[in-house]
């Protein structure tokens, strides 16, 4: 975002971009109280969001300065003295992640105010799903005119030097393995390698008893974790990135994936179906299990319930949907024709659609000229 800033606004890089408990400003403070306070913050942090939520205080961080015109925030509401637009990925990130807390009359009623406050000129949630989830549960007129979506910016390489073969490539790249459906991805694959010469390289923390249950298929080829210089390679390798995931509010990879003209076969959870247009730039699967609600809640009250029971959850997806998974695959492999469509649109997507940072600078330019004004 920062290096895609619309015509006539110049982006400031300052340390209000990358929050850490303690800076290295701080000096006063010896290595190993920095390195205690750091380690206990994600078991202290939980706790402190659910009295929040208990007290009927929403999140928010202070940001006062004479030096800006305009601040866009990164999913926190702000106590400031400029005007600001928010960007968020769901409602939840205003309590903590804690579900329940759209449960609580007190709670939504305080976040309400603090949305409709005048400093706030605009919200643009990441994605539809992303304002549903916050409308679905504040239902108010003011609000929701309030509320635009605007999808997240990606860099586009304005020419691919792609690799030519003749075997079909699929790609996964995902952090939390079984959560974003690399399991999945691998029990899929297995169904359909032996009929077919094509390939799967997974960049993913893949488990180590993961590793050795298909270490006698010779076609996946697991990377584990990677610089970005060397997953921009492997995308220039491949035709078609697998991306199931229970998960995200907004896979990042997928209009990553469209930025190196690669179609994505992803699920139905929250903002998936928006973001891979079903026999348009992808295909979208029906998945077993998704971390949200059809009313784009979460399905768990807390972070802790949440971390707790999806781990388990998609360590077991079901028969059929690994077999719906394993046809999409199968399907995008023996239609070359339809591969070389959803190429070309996943890549017209990134480079002029949605996805693109023409249509994002169009957008922002009015909004922080609106916010301005």
């Amino acid at each position: 975002m920062a290096a895609n800033v619309p015509e006539g606004f110049e982006a400031t890089n300052s340390e209000f971009m990358a929050h850490i408990p303690i800076t290295k400003k701080q000096t006063f403070y010896p290595e190993s109280i920095k390195k205690i306070t750091i380690n206990l913050q994600p078991h202290l942090s939980p706790l402190y969001n659910r009295l929040r939520v208990m007290l009927n205080k929403p999140k928010i961080r202070k940001f006062y300065s004479e030096d800006y015109d305009l601040v866009h925030s990164g999913q926190s509401i702000l106590e400031t003295n400029l005007p600001y637009i928010m960007d968020f990925e769901h409602a939840a990130v205003f309590s903590g992640y804690n579900q329940y807390a759209f449960e609580k009359p007190g709670f939504k009623k305080a976040l309400a105010r603090l949305l409709l406050d005048k400093k706030l000129k605009k919200l643009t949630p990441w994605s539809n799903a992303a304002k549903e989830s916050l409308l679905n549960f504040i239902k108010d007129e003011k609000l929701a005119e309030k509320t635009e979506v605007v999808y997240p910016v990606m860099s586009t390489p304005k020419e691919l030097n792609r690799e030519k073969h003749d075997s079909v490539n699929f790609i996964f790249v995902g952090g939390i393995f079984f959560e974003k459906g690399g399991y999945d991805t691998l029990l899929a694959f297995q169904q359909i390698s032996e009929r077919y010469d094509c390939t799967l390289t997974m960049i993913s923390h893949v488990p180590e008893e993961i590793k050795r249950k298909f270490s006698q298929n010779k076609k996946i080829i697991i990377l584990g974790s990677q610089p970005y210089e060397n997953v921009k390679k492997q995308y220039l390798k491949s035709d078609v990135m697998i991306f199931p995931t229970h998960y995200d509010t907004y896979g990042f990879v997928i209009p990553e994936a469209y930025s190196f003209g690669l179609p994505v076969i992803g699920v139905d959870s929250f903002s998936s179906p928006e973001l891979i247009e079903h026999e348009e730039t992808g295909l979208i699967v029906e998945s077993f299990y998704s971390c949200f609600r059809d009313d784009r809640a979460y399905r768990y009250n807390t972070f802790y319930e949440l971390g707790k029971n999806r781990l388990e959850k998609c360590k077991q997806p079901t028969e059929k949907y690994i077999k719906r998974l394993s046809d999409a695959m199968a399907r995008i492999i023996e239609d070359g024709n339809l591969r070389a469509k959803l190429s070309e649109n996943a890549r017209k997507e990134a480079l002029e659609g949605k996805f693109s940072d023409k249509v994002w600078k169009k957008k922002m330019k009015k909004i922080y000229n609106e916010a301005i004004e």
